[in-house]
């Protein structure tokens, strides 16, 4: 005899999430820097659940940590759940009962009555792991009445899936199809591919054990196509253990070449559930070609794991490759247990209990039928003479309802226009009365700028104009026959007034340069002064502006450059500088650098130069921006709307 391909978990839902790498790390970052110990204990166990088809160990070790947190029942149940199901992956079947009767005791204490349903899904999975027929019929059969009655079809799939293998366990293929082919209907019509790839390949195995050997085979290939589309290996890996299986009287090099892509499957994904079927499959073939010694080896690794009739297939081909062997007292000990195993799963009694447990359902699921349709109907009666009484009046107090609601609406919205309008104009009146004294404030700076300059002009023209021409007739009148001594005198006297005239005006006005050529032809020519002076080099760099900038506003982005080069001279101690003008989305982008030895930008954001470059840059809507640090020189960065 060979073994049904168990029901994988039905009850347990896994589903992989798009960019799952990228919220694992979001999830481990809240861990980081939250001090929450329920959020961190919920964020463990949503760890848990992405690592289930991706890390099993790393995946138990976070629901270790969430299950740390006993304050909150419902997040404790969720916990143990996935703990046990971590250990039915790993094939500690007492270990994953314990666990999932733990969450299932918090929810009936909450009366969670959908949840325990869905977990006993997964103790009826154990149960038939085990070989307990009798208890996975008895559980499932529960459940689904449960789901039948609340119309959730999916779940109630789920059970008619186990279900389906537990008869199927027991011989009775004509039961084990028909709840086979009622999950697959849902399976189909929802398009759930992963319960499609179980039940698919049970569907198989039960039309073989009835003998229809041509549909088992369709069944098989269109599970094999399904699992390779997807690229599931773990269904592949059974799927192809069952075909091994079906060629294993009729083809042994077919089955033995599948059931060795299926052990090679399963060692490669570590999967353990399932692996004693390949093996003891694998053992039976060895068997029928008389390498007792392999066989004997691979039927005891596969006699670890195996539960119910196929622990009756491991005690006969045991028993045969010891007699193989000679090894006779062995040969005896494993024919006697193949008997008393096999006595007692098909024992009279037991199979009575099932077939009441099954009666018992389809009694109780036509009474439930019937009565709630009983209920159905005496409640639309009373319904429908209470809603006659009740039509009008609720027809009358809507209307009512309506027009008070629509009226109140259609007041609210008047008046908020009203106020919204008046809002409007009075934030507009606002920004004209800043805009006229902003325009004012910039023209009084203007009127003054130009004001200093006519009295340069005029100091120029007076004073130093007169002094140089003096200086020109003294030379020009020279003669050797003067006395030179008396003429050194004269002219020394002369340039030194000249001098000190010149520096007096100096001192009145920054560089003394020039705007009338335009922004950038002026900073050029600011730059070559400073420059021959040879301590240090001031590069102008035009990117790409080539329009002339509106009069005013280029006195008031020289001024500001000016200011910048000032205190560069003054404060930086370089020996190079950069000043670049570009524009970009009619924003003129200016960029003034130098490698001096910078500055805390804390420790003189208050310094009377600093004030006064971001006064002049917000009068003209522009943007400041000032990058520095000790040693490391100073870039400063002007964003100005053309």
């Amino acid at each position: 005899m060979t073994k049904h391909l168990l029901a994988i978990l039905l009850g347990l839902s896994m589903s992989l999430m798009h960019s799952q790498t990228k919220e694992i790390d979001s999830l481990i970052n809240v861990i980081e820097n939250t001090n929450d110990s329920f959020e961190v204990a919920k964020t463990h166990l949503i760890l848990a659940k992405l690592h289930e088809r991706i890390d099993l160990n790393k995946g138990k070790a976070y629901a270790y940590k969430a299950y740390k947190f006993k304050e909150n029942d419902s997040l404790l149940a969720e916990t143990s759940n996935q703990l046990g199901r971590f250990q039915f992956f790993t094939n500690q079947l007492d270990s994953a009962t314990v666990y999932f009767k733990n969450a299932i005791k918090l929810l009936e204490k909450h009366k969670d009555e959908k949840r325990v349903a869905i977990i006993n899904i997964s103790l009826g999975a154990i149960y038939l792991r085990q070989g307990n027929y009798e208890k996975t019929i008895s559980t499932l059969t529960e459940s689904a009445s449960f789901f039948e009655a609340s119309n959730d079809n999916l779940n109630a799939a789920k059970c008619y899936s186990n279900i389906s293998s537990a008869f199927a366990e027991l011989d009775n293929f004509e039961k084990a199809i028909e709840y086979s082919e009622k999950a697959l209907e849902i399976f189909n019509k929802n398009n759930l591919t992963q319960f499609q790839l179980i039940t698919l390949p049970n569907l198989a195995t039960q039309h073989y054990k009835q003998g229809d050997t041509v549909k088992a085979i369709n069944y098989y290939n269109e599970a094999e196509q399904l699992a390779k589309s997807v690229n599931d290996k773990r269904s592949l890996s059974m799927t192809y253990n069952n075909l091994g299986n079906i060629y294993l009287e009729t083809d042994v090099v077919k089955s033995k070449a599948y059931l060795e892509k299926a052990l090679a499957l399963k060692n490669e994904l570590n999967l353990t559930s399932g692996i004693e079927i390949t093996k003891s499959n694998l053992g039976y073939i060895y068997l029928k070609n008389k390498d007792y010694k392999t066989a004997t080896s691979l039927l005891n690794e596969a006699l670890v794991n195996v539960k119910g009739k196929q622990q009756v297939f491991v005690y006969n081909n045991l028993s045969k490759a010891y007699r193989g062997l000679n090894n006779f007292p062995k040969a005896l000990e494993f024919s006697e247990k193949a008997k008393t195993l096999n006595d007692s799963l098909l024992s009279a009694d037991n199979q009575k209990t099932i077939l009441d447990i099954q009666t018992k359902y389809e009694t109780e699921k036509k009474e439930k039928e019937i009565l709630q349709l009983q209920t159905e109907n005496l409640q639309a009666n009373y319904k429908r003479k209470q809603n006659r009484n009740l039509l009008l009046a609720t027809l009358v107090v809507l209307c009512l309802l309506c027009l008070f609601i629509y009226l109140q609406l259609k007041n609210a919205r008047r008046k908020r226009i009203i106020l919204e309008q008046e809002h409007t104009i009075k934030a507009q009146e606002l920004e004209q009365k800043l805009h006229e004294q902003e325009l004012d404030g910039i023209d009084a700076i203007l009127d003054a700028q130009e004001e200093e300059r006519s009295k340069m002009a005029s100091d120029l023209h007076d004073n130093l104009g007169s002094k140089v021409a003096t200086l020109k007739l003294y030379l020009e009148s020279y003669d050797n026959k003067d006395d030179f001594s008396g003429f050194y005198n004269k002219l020394k006297k002369l340039m030194n007034d000249t001098y000190n005239e010149i520096r007096s005006i100096s001192k009145n006005k920054n560089f003394g340069a020039q705007i009338d050529k335009g922004l950038i032809p002026s900073t050029k020519s600011i730059a070559k002064q400073i420059s021959d002076s040879k301590k240090i080099d001031i590069k102008v760099i035009n990117v790409d502006v080539n329009k002339r900038i509106e009069n005013t506003l280029e006195i008031q982005i020289f001024r500001i450059i000016q200011e910048l080069l000032t205190n560069i001279i003054k404060h930086s101690s370089a020996t190079e500088a950069i000043v670049q003008f570009s524009e970009h989305d009619n924003t003129l982008n200016i960029v003034v650098e130098d490698n001096g030895k910078g500055f805390d930008i804390n420790a003189v954001k208050t310094g009377i130069g600093l004030i006064n470059i971001e006064k002049r840059i917000t009068k003209i809507d522009g943007e400041l921006v000032i990058d520095s640090s000790q040693g490391n020189g100073t870039t400063i960065i002007l964003n100005i709307p053309l």
